[in-house]
């Protein structure tokens, strides 16, 4: 009886679920299959992200020429225009002085020369810091630090530049030749000074300055008698002592960018000599710059267009102590370049100056 009463109730249940079992006969396999293409498409996916991710990790293959541009740093010409800078002001200047026309090939030739100078420090400066960029972020990636580019190759380079700017050089009067060869050893202890001293910064500024004294000697010196020579190299003292102080205001900027980096491998910098009080230390780059470029006006009979522009140039330093953000290296990067506008003001209202005359 019981087991009649179990059969019973068996082949009830059984019929009671007969439509999911035959729904699932029929459509498990179906179901199966979406899931399995759902999985498929989603690895799909997963792999096309993998692949982006590992491309925008994955530096992209050199070409054969690309490390020897990266350390001339061709690639990365804002810092020579700031080394141009100087010398344009010092040819301009000197025109206004002598109440003549721009020199425009002197302004073409002093950039072939910076531009060969530049290099060329860079290369001195990073065979001399290679052990030390390696543990920098971010100068780990540098030909020489990452062993892309061996010593010698660097020192072939390092040849063939300075021989463009002797090349450079040889084009110009006596008194500037030797103001250019005294320009090499700024340029060979620079790489070294942050080693001895708080303040490399103003080393480099000896050094990206120089083109002050030899734009204003390549074009004095060739018009005026040689007894005049010193007297009329009054200007030039003061946009030198400018173009100093301005180095000094950038390039402590740029150091904030290593600043722990440089604390840990015990280098020295300005950045870490004015940490306490920067903008205050940096208002005093900035003021004597200013005033500096004003004397040099003044004593060249510059036009008003010149302190307009130089007006401009001091609103442009306030913004830079504004808004730069000393623990964001990318702030720091963002003003330190945006001093070549202040380089363009200026080489602007200096030009401006010559054709109102």
């Amino acid at each position: 009886m019981f087991s009649s009463r179990f059969i019973l109730k068996s082949s009830l249940l059984s019929l009671k679920n007969r439509p999911q079992i035959l729904y699932a006969t029929f459509t498990g396999p179906k179901l199966l299959q979406d899931d399995v293409k759902t999985r498929q498409e989603k690895l799909e996916d997963e792999r096309i992200q993998a692949e982006i991710a590992n491309m925008v990790k994955k530096p992209r293959q050199n070409s054969l020429l690309e490390p020897y541009v990266k350390l001339m740093r061709l690639d990365k010409l804002a810092p020579f225009w700031l080394v141009y800078w100087p010398g344009a002001w010092g040819i301009l200047g000197a025109a206004s002085y002598l109440n003549t026309q721009p020199d425009l090939y002197m302004l073409a030739l002093f950039g072939m020369g910076g531009l060969a100078m530049r290099t060329a420090g860079c290369i001195v400066n990073d065979i001399w810091d290679k052990n030390y960029d390696r543990k920098v972020e971010r100068t780990k990636d540098r030909p020489l630090a990452s062993s892309q580019i061996g010593v010698p190759a660097a020192l072939g380079l390092l040849g063939l530049n300075l021989s463009v700017a002797l090349s450079a050089l040889l084009q110009l009067n006596l008194t500037t030749q030797v103001l250019g060869a005294c320009c090499l050893f700024p340029v060979a202890i620079y790489p070294a000074a942050k080693r001895f001293t708080n303040w490399p910064q103003a080393v480099l500024g000896v050094t990206f300055s120089w083109g002050a004294l030899m734009g204003w000697s390549a074009i004095v010196c060739s018009n005026l008698p040689q007894s005049a020579n010193i007297l009329s190299f009054l200007p030039a003292v003061f946009l030198y002592f400018g173009c100093v102080n301005w180095t000094l205001f950038y390039d402590t900027i740029y150091a904030f960018q290593d600043i722990n980096f440089d604390k840990k491998l015990g280098l020295k910098s300005s950045a870490i000599a004015v940490q306490d009080k920067p903008v205050l230390w940096l208002l005093g780059f900035s003021g004597l710059c200013v005033s500096n470029l004003a004397l040099f006006g003044w004593l060249t009979s510059q036009e008003p267009i010149y302190y307009i522009s130089l007006g401009l140039a001091t609103a442009h330093f306030a913004k830079q102590m504004a808004f730069v953000n000393f623990k964001s290296p990318e702030s720091c990067a963002k003003q330190f370049r945006s001093n070549n506008t202040i380089g363009a003001i200026m080489t602007f209202g200096l030009m401006a100056s010559l054709f109102i005359k």
